[in-house]
């Protein structure tokens, strides 16, 4: 049995893997990580990952650049650059070239900045895909900080703009930044748990000159390729 377990800022998953196939996974709120551990379960089986990869039960803990990049692989062994949207950082990794970049230092193009949008006008964050996909138009946003964000979209409600509208602008806003982010490619693989928000991939799909990936499972693919690396380890790689 080859484990991965990503405990992130937000959530917390595991993904379990025999002879190359997933066989189980789940996710949790990261503060409950503690019930993605079976009761007997050799921690030699388990590779960590995520913001909080060295405070739980390990063989080895390693970086989400690394676990992306294997998960991703899997998926598409193509795949060109990935762009991880976290709750609390965003990397783009360009595996074409061995680098890659993170925006660690402000909460703009994070789920953590949805989920301050979401928060304030008492939307659910599963909701604004939903309301993404209603709008005809977008109210423009240019701020990309939490405060400022915020105080411009209740300005365009009061100015006449939709809420759907206004959330439309808000992704625009959001995918704009992370695009700044990203190198010419010909693909785009999103990963994390913010890219399950369709109106973040349409976004994103709007501002990118290249053909967009999203995985089935996006929320899953550090965790996978955490247990991608455990099956590594045993065949000697």
């Amino acid at each position: 049995m080859n484990i991965g377990l990503d405990v992130g800022s937000t959530t917390a998953k595991v993904l379990h893997m025999e002879e190359g196939e997933i066989v189980f996974s789940k996710v949790v709120p990261s503060h409950r990580w503690i019930e993605l551990i079976d009761d007997g379960l050799d921690d030699i089986n388990i590779v960590s990952t995520g913001y909080f990869r060295k405070k739980v039960p390990h063989f080895a803990a390693i970086t989400e650049i690394t676990t992306a990049s294997l998960g991703a692989k899997y998926h598409d062994p193509d795949a060109q650059v990935i762009v991880d949207i976290g709750g609390q950082d965003t990397k783009v990794i360009d595996l074409s070239n061995n680098t890659f970049v993170i925006n660690d230092k402000c909460s703009a193009g994070t789920g953590a900045f949805l989920e301050l949008a979401a928060h304030y006008f008492d939307i659910p964050v599963g909701s604004l895909g939903e309301l993404h996909s209603k709008a005809t138009k977008g109210a423009q946003i240019n701020n990309t900080c939490g405060v400022f964000a915020i105080s411009e979209m209740i300005s365009q409600l009061v100015g006449g703009f939709s809420m759907e509208e206004v959330i439309y602008g808000l992704h625009q806003a959001f995918a704009l930044r992370i695009a700044q982010m990203v190198p010419p490619a010909d693909t785009v693989m999103l990963i994390g748990g913010t890219v399950q928000n369709t109106g973040i991939v349409d976004a994103v799909s709007n501002v990118l000159d290249s053909k967009i990936e999203v995985p089935g499972t996006p929320q899953l693919v550090n965790a996978l390729g955490a247990a991608l690396y455990r099956e590594r380890l045993n065949d000697g790689r």
